[in-house]
């Protein structure tokens, strides 16, 4: 890797921790510039702007979260075990490689009602993601592994559902209780 991409690379590792402990909105090229020991003119010169840096840091949160959750997840047997296994990194992505959580999940609580550019971007990696889980639930019915009368738009939306209702309620209230509740409710949408 040569030094200019070693050092986005660290750049946007750094931006990255910051956007998972205090939102997307919280990060800026003066407070990144001093978190990674840089010029705000050098980090300038990377991003351009601050909507363009938090463009490339969900970005680089998006590559991140394909190569710790999605990739491993398809080496998984097709149907309800990869479906499982993508649920299962996701948690394992938020809480062991995120120190403050998912920074998706913050991320669209802070934009989904302001338009622009982030949020558009924001909301192209949502259905991009949304998607994975809808192909794993097709592949799951083509299997003959889930019987369902409900379309898979639907059970994609009470997957994604559960899984963000396990975000908030785990870093708010009780850890332990939210992974219960995950397990019992995922369960009831596989069975349906």
């Amino acid at each position: 890797m040569s030094k200019g991409l070693e050092t986005k690379e660290n750049i946007l590792k750094s931006a990255l921790e910051l956007t998972s402990k205090f939102g997307l909105e919280s990060l800026s090229i003066g407070g990144l510039a001093k978190s990674v020991g840089m010029s705000k003119s050098g980090l300038f010169s990377h991003f351009k702007s601050k909507e363009a840096l938090q463009v490339k840091v969900m970005d680089y949160a998006a590559f991140k979260f394909t190569s710790k959750v999605i990739k491993p997840a398809i080496k998984e047997e097709r149907g309800i075990p990869r479906l499982e296994k993508m649920m299962e990194l996701w948690i394992e992505w938020s809480e062991n490689y995120m120190a403050g959580g998912c920074p998706f999940v913050s991320s669209f609580v802070e934009y989904d009602d302001r338009p622009g550019v982030v949020r558009d971007h924001i909301m192209h990696l949502q259905k991009t993601m949304i998607g994975s889980f809808e192909r794993a639930i097709q592949i799951a019915i083509d299997e003959k592994q889930l019987k369902t009368s409900e379309s898979v738009q639907y059970l994609a939306y009470k997957v994604y559902s559960n899984m963000l209702g396990y975000h908030i309620y785990s870093h708010l209230l009780s850890k332990e209780q939210a992974r219960k509740n995950f397990t019992k409710q995922f369960r009831e949408i596989i069975q349906t």
